[in-house]
């Protein structure tokens, strides 16, 4: 029986990161974090049936399980997938490019020129949670703890 209890300890850490995997997946699937629905897009021109968050793939395929004896590290090396999880407001500093103006809705005719210049842009990312702690998936890692101890003791 010890010797099932520690092949238990080293397996389970994996089978619990499968498990976050898995609820992962189904939360991009189904576009909510355990049924709770995403915030739609606010443009949508271009984007008709292509499911949110997903325009390469590279973001959902990105989750990896790093395994080290009685741990599991869930990880993604996706540089946007914090602010998409979380939501938030990116502020940066964007240089425009020197260009002509047209001056059609003053009615003068003709165009100016308009030097480079910079310009601060906010964008604010709604969350769109895809990972995290819920209740759903503890409920699912305490149903494989139970059931594989019930294996190693009969229950």
């Amino acid at each position: 029986m010890a010797g099932q209890m520690n092949g238990l300890a080293k397996s389970l850490p994996g089978q619990i990161g499968a498990l976050a995997l898995e609820s992962i997946d189904d939360n991009f699937r189904s576009q909510s974090f355990f049924g709770t629905p995403w915030k739609p897009r606010v443009v949508t021109k271009g984007n008709d049936g292509r499911a949110l968050l997903v325009q390469s793939g590279r973001l959902r395929r990105s989750f990896k399980l790093q395994n080290s004896g009685f741990t599991v590290v869930l990880f993604t090396d996706v540089p946007y997938a914090e602010i998409h999880n979380e939501g938030g407001t990116i502020a940066e500093t964007v240089t425009v490019a020197s260009h002509s103006r047209s001056n059609k809705k003053r009615g003068a005719g003709g165009a100016h020129q308009v030097r480079e210049h910079t310009r601060q842009v906010n964008t604010t990312i709604p969350q769109r949670q895809f990972a995290g702690e819920h209740p759903q998936l503890d409920n699912a890692i305490e149903s494989l703890l139970e059931r594989q101890l019930s294996k190693i003791f009969d229950l």
